[in-house]
């Protein structure tokens, strides 16, 4: 494919073909060192990886019955992520961290590689180029620092909008035939394909609605609709055939917890997140170079980031695909004397300075990153763990002390933490819920979870997860005013306490010993650094 012959361009900054290749491409290696090298365990990285080497151990696919609960044993279980969680089982159990790792930058080369052919494709102007590069990859940055399965839908999402769009410019391309295997895949790594099949209904509207006005042959529509279709069909291609659907959906629709499926105004969330809804408005209201079908395409995308934010980075992604010539456009014609100005041979040294400077910037915040988790012991191609927070924190010092103390039973934990409980646990205990929700858990037990939560010091009586499931421990975070409800209870003692977690047992005969033991001496805080590496398996930690 041709790069963009900017010299031919009206009005935009007047340079080679050379130049901007040279100039794009630097930004966008700093962009992708910004987004790939600092990795932090997402509090699912447990789970994921350890359901992948259980897999492999069993030789199946998916395991469809929850072995790790004592609330609802033997449920159901849909898990729209088997593929990925069997990648991570096996890089991990091969190469361990460094696996995991590259695995993760796979995908932001799949994004970033998407980004630039459209960057190419739709002839963006350097000025262009440089903020949707910027701009993606600041917004990427909160969500991709995690291992975790929801990158195949960011690349997945990134390959169809760009696969997509491109045939509705050149009907006769073959490259849409690749549609069908993007979703085959995609449909097996994580449940996020449902946006792929929305926005392939959209473009099939689009273009429908463009044989009717003779802007399309029917050829080419009756090509695309054989593709969606068949890309529509193979994602039935999976363990669990229609269920899988009828489980995402039922998800989707469901309000959540999970601060990320939140809505964008119910949390507070970086400045970061609102870029793309300035972007949008400046492709649309500054320019006269956009199109219909991608205002609709990037409004129902913002409908889901609005709706929830972890869809924000679908939106950042959809901006960089869809919109570098209104971008482009906007920015000449807001700033026609810049252009004029800072354009040609003669520009070409301060040209170069600006690139250096944006380099120097995105390249220093990620340097910056490096040196300060690399002081912790944390080098960029391994997987750091912090161990003080609530979230993204893990409660390691509270599992050091269960494990010395040989404390097992059914825990009740916090939900962001249960995957790592189960991890250090399993199989001598049981856990109460995780962060796989809907895809194994009731939508009753959920609200009791949240009920849960949400008692206080002035709450009184009995409550479902305590009284009518046969919870024995709580490993819950220092922070939740459900500790003042505890400390009512004659039943429950607690038994450790730190600044991160708080440790209770129930008063039944096998436990009589440790509250003895802890009401002569309150049992002592291991003394764990405040990052370690994944697993963080406290047995193998270094003590400062």
């Amino acid at each position: 494919m041709k790069g963009p012959d900017l010299e031919h361009v009206p009005g935009e900054w007047t340079m080679s073909d050379q130049e901007w290749w040279l100039s794009t491409a630097m930004i966008w290696g700093c962009c992708l060192f910004l987004t790939s090298t600092v990795t932090i365990a997402d509090p699912d990285l447990w789970g994921h990886t350890l359901y992948g080497l259980r897999a492999i151990e069993q030789h199946v696919l998916v395991e469809y019955s929850d072995p790790f609960c004592y609330t609802e044993p033997g449920a159901i279980w849909v898990n729209h992520e088997w593929l990925s969680e069997l990648s991570f089982g096996w890089l991990w159990s091969n190469y361990g961290n460094i696996g995991l790792w590259l695995w993760r930058n796979f995908w932001l080369l799949v994004i970033f590689i998407s980004a630039w052919f459209a960057l190419r494709k739709f002839k963006a102007s350097l000025a262009a180029a440089i903020l949707l590069l910027v701009y993606t990859a600041f917004c990427l940055s909160q969500f991709v620092v995690f291992v975790r399965p929801q990158l195949v839908t960011f690349g997945c999402f990134a390959l169809t909008l760009l696969l997509l769009r491109h045939y509705l410019n050149h009907p006769q391309s073959k490259s849409i035939w690749y549609l069908p295997v993007v979703m085959l895949f995609w449909a097996n790594s994580h449940g996020g394909f449902l946006a792929g099949v929305g926005i392939q209904g959209v473009v099939l509207l689009w273009m429908g609605k463009g044989v009717y006005q003779s802007q399309y042959q029917q050829r080419d529509f009756f090509r695309l609709c054989i593709t969606i279709g068949l890309a529509w069909t193979v994602t039935l291609i999976n363990p669990y055939g229609i269920q899988l659907h009828q489980m995402l959906w039922d998800h989707l629709i469901t309000k959540q917890i999970v601060r990320e499926w939140q809505p964008l105004w119910d949390a507070q969330q970086a400045l970061l997140y609102y870029i793309p809804f300035l972007l949008i408005g400046l492709a649309f209201f500054g320019s006269r170079k956009w199109e219909w079908v991608d205002l609709i395409l990037i409004t129902v995308v913002a409908y889901q980031a609005v709706s929830h934010i972890r869809h924000v980075a679908l939106l950042a992604i959809a901006v960089i695909i869809l919109l570098p010539r209104p971008i482009s456009d906007a920015i000449r014609r807001l700033f026609p004397y810049l252009n004029q100005q800072w354009g040609g041979e003669p520009r070409r040294k301060i040209r170069f300075l600006l690139v250096a400077f944006t380099m120097l910037m995105v390249s220093g915040l990620a340097v910056h990153t490096i040196i300060k988790l690399w002081e912790e012991s944390v080098p960029p191609w391994e997987i750091g763990v912090e161990t003080q927070s609530r979230a993204p924190g893990m409660p390691v010092a509270t599992i050091e002390v269960m494990q010395d103390e040989n404390l097992t039973g059914n825990i009740l934990t916090d939900y962001g933490w249960a995957q790592y409980v189960i991890w250090q646990t399993f199989p001598e205990s049981r856990i109460a819920f995780d962060g796989r929700y809907r895809t194994v858990y009731s939508a009753k037990l959920e609200e009791e979870l949240i009920q849960f939560q949400k008692l206080d010091k002035n709450s009184r009586g009995p409550t479902p997860l305590l009284d009518q499931y046969p919870t024995e421990i709580l490993l819950l975070p220092a922070s939740l005013k459900v500790l003042g409800y505890l400390e009512q209870r004659q039943d429950w003692v607690q038994i450790y306490e730190d600044p991160q977690a708080t440790l209770w047992v129930k008063k039944i005969p096998r436990f009589q010993e440790i509250i003895a033991e802890t009401k002569q001496k309150k049992l002592a805080i291991p003394q764990v650094p405040k990052w370690c590496l994944f697993p963080a398996d406290p047995k193998t930690l270094t003590h400062k």
